[in-house]
């Protein structure tokens, strides 16, 4: 594994899936026009009385991407749709059906993620209904808002997200944080330091050190070397990857005693971390990191190491 695929391979972890966005192409069908007749059927069976049915719908609204742009306010209004239906029948985007761990507890596979997943797909069009939809009295209508918003990436959605990351909701604080790491600007760095540091909900924790390290902050380093000694094992494994993201020469002592954690997954990002930081203190311990008793350890030492020969 060369150092571009190491450095690849740590980011998508970071936060698996987000990004896998479709954008509105150019050309899309303004929201207020007429609908086509081929979206107006699927409008239509968005009211049907089979949740399977509106999911199915939704899905379909998704294929037609921009096109489905005069879809969008029913499609929020369905955003509160929780009944239970497969996970084959949601398309979902950016988090996948199998998807487990990392995003457990925020998938119930519904008629309302299926809207979310279709507004993703419209894009730009969707986007202040969006951000509308995160001041809704229900929990479940926010999180998909949220969720659809951190996948679209658009500016807008910026402070709004900032302030969703207090919702009530673990839920709508994941999605916000996430989100704002996608989104990126100095103005969500201290929410999301804040969110590291005083976040109840672990998963909400790890969302936060993820998208720190997209940053490439010095605000950000200190929060994230301190928490390397959190209670959380994937809290330190994220903040470990997004160290290796911003680059400063303060983490590496820190993450070179990371890689004696008692988490696999902690020591895995250490040491794809120290790889692409490529300072000389790490290569000792790197080197003794290829008898790890994990493969996927030694796998990711062996990656660092062949950093230093680039």
């Amino acid at each position: 594994m060369n150092g571009r695929a190491l450095v690849l391979m740590v980011t998508m972890a970071l936060v698996p899936g987000v990004g896998a966005q479709c954008r509105a192409a150019d050309g899309a069908q303004d929201a207020g026009s007429a609908p086509r007749p081929d979206v107006a059927g699927k409008i239509r069976e968005l009211s049907s009385a089979d949740a399977s049915r509106r999911a199915a719908a939704a899905c379909a609204l998704a294929g037609m991407a921009a096109g489905a742009a005069s879809a969008v306010p029913p499609l929020v209004r369905l955003l509160a749709d929780e009944s239970a239906v497969s996970p084959e029948l949601v398309c979902y985007r950016g988090i996948e059906p199998s998807s487990g761990g990392e995003f457990e507890g925020l998938r119930k596979p519904s008629p309302g993620e299926a809207a979310a997943q279709a507004l993703i797909a419209i894009g730009k069009p969707a986007v202040e209904p969006l951000v509308e939809a995160l001041a809704d009295g229900r929990p479940q209508v926010r999180k998909n808002a949220a969720w659809a918003l951190a996948e679209i990436r658009d500016e807008r959605a910026a402070d709004p997200l900032v302030k969703a990351l207090s919702d009530e909701a673990w839920q709508v604080r994941a999605f916000a944080a996430i989100g704002l790491g996608e989104l990126g600007g100095g103005r969500a760095v201290e929410p999301l330091i804040a969110a590291l540091q005083s976040e109840k909900n672990a998963q909400v924790r790890w969302y936060a050190a993820a998208s720190l390290g997209r940053f490439r902050d010095p605000r950000v380093v200190a929060p994230l070397i301190a928490a390397l000694k959190e209670g959380e094992p994937r809290v330190r494994a994220y903040a470990a990857a997004s160290l290796g993201q911003v680059q400063s020469l303060l983490a590496v002592e820190p993450l070179i005693a990371a890689l004696s954690d008692e988490s696999a997954q902690v020591r895995m990002y250490a040491a794809a971390s120290l790889g692409q930081m490529r300072d000389r203190r790490a290569v000792g311990p790197l080197t003794a990191a290829l008898n790890d008793r994990d493969r996927q350890v030694r796998v990711y030492a062996r990656a660092a190491l062949d950093q230093f020969k680039e």
